[in-house]
């Protein structure tokens, strides 16, 4: 049995919350994965999320406590521009309000619980961009890239 530190915890929060915003919202067809290698062993179209950097800075001097930011990144691998765009629309819309942190145990490599434990708050939207300029000779996976990345700051309960 393992637990997720913040960084994982972090992601795992955005993928459960995308699939399940995707979903309600009635968009099928659409994978979310964390890794980006398995973006492009399946059919497209796919949101990969990942935390590429974990900014670290002390919450006052003279303590070892310090502010639970982190970024993330959310990649949207399209089939056309225009299923770009509304996803990377939907996107924004969906997570700028902010989304429950949990704290996920696994246990045999699978999630065996997950509890809320407080509050991912978007605070800022650094990239939203198509990712890729040139993309003439591109694989199709690559062609319609779309890069968000968000800064964000837990808030534990």
């Amino acid at each position: 049995m393992s637990t997720y530190r913040i960084s994982r915890n972090t992601e795992a929060c955005f993928v459960d919350y995308i699939t399940t915003q995707l979903t309600a919202d009635g968009w099928t067809g659409i994978r979310v994965e964390k890794s980006f290698a398995e973006v492009y062993k399946k059919e497209l179209p796919c949101i990969c999320i990942n935390s590429p950097d974990r900014p670290i800075q002390r919450r006052e001097i003279g303590t070892n406590e310090i502010f639970k930011d982190i970024t993330i990144e959310i990649r949207i691998f399209a089939t056309s521009d225009g299923q770009r765009l509304d996803l990377a629309d939907w996107v924004i819309e969906k997570v700028m309000p902010g989304l429950i942190y949990y704290q996920y145990v696994i246990t045999n490599g699978a999630v065996s619980t997950k509890t809320a434990k407080g509050r991912i708050n978007v605070n800022e939207v650094t990239d939203n961009r198509k990712e890729l300029k040139n993309t003439e000779n591109l694989d199709k996976e690559d062609r319609y890239r779309h890069l968000i990345s968000l800064n964000c700051r837990i808030a534990l309960s």
